[in-house]
This record gives structure tokens, sequence and C-alpha cells, in this order.
């Protein structure tokens, strides 16, 4: 077997087992030679490259709006008179720490924003660290909501937003560990 291709998981063309003939014992169905082995970046590699993008995107909205609060709490002047009170509103809201909060924020999208960067740079080059790379994204992406959590008075969007990204990280950490295609595609 050749070392720059990743093994075939159908059985096809690996070497007979304990001296036995490589064909289908009696009353199994033989394999199937013809299906391509589980490489790429199709399945739910797919599904993570959009998760991926779409992260990539919010990093590039976000990253502009949190300087725009944070020049606007550092210069409420430049205000209109009519929009004063919902400003106050919103700094009453946040306990008067909107400057720090968008701080954090934006040094968290700034943090996501590199890492995605360079997921996508070992997803694309096929490297063998793109999977512990992606499972310690994730890993710092709850990190990041749970301490948003508990910087911030929390809501009821926030508490099922940290749920839904506990799930999330959890379900695509156990994909990274054990899915075939992970493990024949990142082979470099």
């Amino acid at each position: 077997m050749n070392n720059n291709f990743p093994p075939n998981p159908n059985g096809h063309g690996q070497p007979p087992m304990n001296g036995q003939p490589n064909g289908p014992r009696p009353g199994q169905q033989p394999p199937d030679y013809n299906r391509p082995p589980l490489v790429g970046l199709g399945g739910w590699l797919a599904v993570f490259q959009v998760y991926m993008y779409w992260a990539l995107f919010g990093a590039f909205i976000t990253i502009p709006a949190y300087i725009f609060i944070m020049f606007i709490v550092a210069n409420p002047d430049i205000i209109p008179a009519e929009m004063q009170s919902e400003l106050n509103r919103t700094l009453a809201m946040y306990n008067m720490d909107l400057q720090s909060l968008s701080s954090f924020e934006l040094v968290a999208a700034g943090i996501k924003l590199i890492l995605l960067i360079i997921l996508l740079i070992l997803l694309y080059t096929r490297k063998r660290s793109f999977p512990r790379m992606a499972r310690m994204y994730l890993v710092i992406n709850l990190a990041l909501v749970v301490v948003t959590f508990f910087i911030i008075p929390p809501t009821v969007s926030m508490v099922s937003a940290m749920i839904w990204t506990a799930v999330i990280t959890l379900l695509w950490n156990l994909y990274f560990s054990r899915s075939v295609r992970v493990r024949n595609t990142f082979i470099r």
C-alpha cells in the first residue's frame, strides 16, 4: 500500500488476514469494491466549512460594530439629544460597563477571526493538525460564550445560546474524533 493515499475502508487491496483468502465468508455479502473510500472535503466536513465561513462572516461584521460601540460610549457628546436617553438606558442595562464589555467582545472576535483563518488554511492544505485545531477552536468559542455569560446580565436568549454552543461543540468534537472521512482526509 502506498503511503501517499489513505487506506481504503472497504478493505480492497488489503493483505489477507491470518493467511486466509480475502473473499467473503459463507453467508456474508461480498464487499462493494466499487465504492470509493471516504476521503475529501464532502459530507459533514462540507457542513463544517459552511459553519466556519459563517463564523468568519460574523467576526468581520462584529469587529467594526464593537469598535463603533466603543467609540460612541467614549464620546457620548456626538450623539443627538433625541438618542441620549436610549444610550443612557443601554448603559444602565449593562451596569455602565459597556466599554469593557465591548473591549472583551472585540478581543474575542479577533481571536476567533485569527483561529478561523488558520483553520481554513489547515483545512484546504489537509494538514493532520486540522481536527485538533478545530476541536480547540470549538472549545475556545464555548469558553468565550461562558465568560460573556458571567460578564453581562444573563437573558433567556443568552442561556439558550450557551446551551446551543455547548451542544454544537460536543457534537463536532465527537465527529472530529470518530469520523473515518476525517482520518482519511487529513494525512499530511
